[in-house]
C-alpha cells in the first residue's frame, strides 16, 4: 500500500514513506498536519491526515503475479514425469489441486492488498 496527497499548488502526488496500517495510526505517528515538500514543485505546505489516500501498490501485484508464474511452472516441470506414469483417475485431480496453489496465493495477496487499502481509506479521524 503506497500513500498520497495531492500538491496544493501543482496536483503532483506527493509520496509518504510511513509504514501504517490506518490513518488513526498515521495521526498518532505524524499529527493531525503533516508538513510535506512537493518533488514537483518544490512548495511546502500543511496538509491534513484526512487529504491522504491509499492506493494499491504494484510491488505487491507484481510479486503475486511473479509467485503465480514461478509456482505454476515449477510444480508443472516437477508433476511433468508423473502425469504419464500413474493411471489412477485421481491422480489428475491431485495435480490440478497442486496447480491451484499459486492461484490461491495469488488471490489471497491480491485480496489482501485491496482490503488495507480500503481500511485506511475508510476511516477518517476527527469526523
Amino acid at each position: 500500500m503506497k500513500l498520497l496527497v495531492n500538491c496544493k499548488d501543482c496536483q503532483a502526488g506527493i509520496k509518504l514513506k510511513y509504514p501504517v496500517l490506518d490513518r488513526a495510526e498515521l495521526a498518532r505517528t505524524m499529527g493531525d498536519t503533516i508538513r510535506l515538500s512537493c518533488p514537483q514543485c518544490g512548495s511546502k505546505r500543511t496538509y491534513g491526515v484526512n487529504g491522504v489516500v491509499a492506493r494499491e501498490s504494484k510491488s505487491i501485484s507484481v510479486l503475486a503475479l511473479a509467485l503465480l508464474l514461478l509456482g505454476t511452472g515449477l510444480i508443472a516441470y516437477l508433476l511433468l514425469s508423473f502425469l504419464f506414469v500413474s493411471s489412477n483417475p485421481y491422480f489428475a485431480l491431485l495435480v490440478g489441486g497442486l496447480i491451484l496453489v499459486p492461484s490461491i496465493v495469488y488471490v489471497l495477496l491480491k485480496k489482501q492488498e485491496r482490503e488495507r487499502v480500503s481500511r485506511f481509506n475508510r476511516y477518517r479521524v476527527g469526523v
